[in-house]
């Protein structure tokens, strides 16, 4: 589930903003809204999307925030 239109850095910053709970500012593209809209909508998506960029556990760290 590759999304070839981001680049991996971006990916990995949206990821990373997901699992820390920072809010969208409102700037960002459409591309990058969809991104992140499907990773915080579902975990299986943000696993696969984490393992896909060689991250692990970022789904346990996410779930256990609440």
């Amino acid at each position: 589930m590759a999304n070839e239109v981001l680049p991996v850095e971006d990916r990995q910053k949206i990821i990373f903003d997901v699992v820390d709970g920072v809010p969208l500012t409102g700037d960002e593209s459409d591309e990058v809204r969809s991104f992140r809209s499907q990773i915080e909508s579902d975990n299986s998506v943000l696993e696969f999307s984490a393992e896909e960029l060689g991250f692990s556990n970022v789904l346990f760290e996410y779930l256990s925030q609440g």
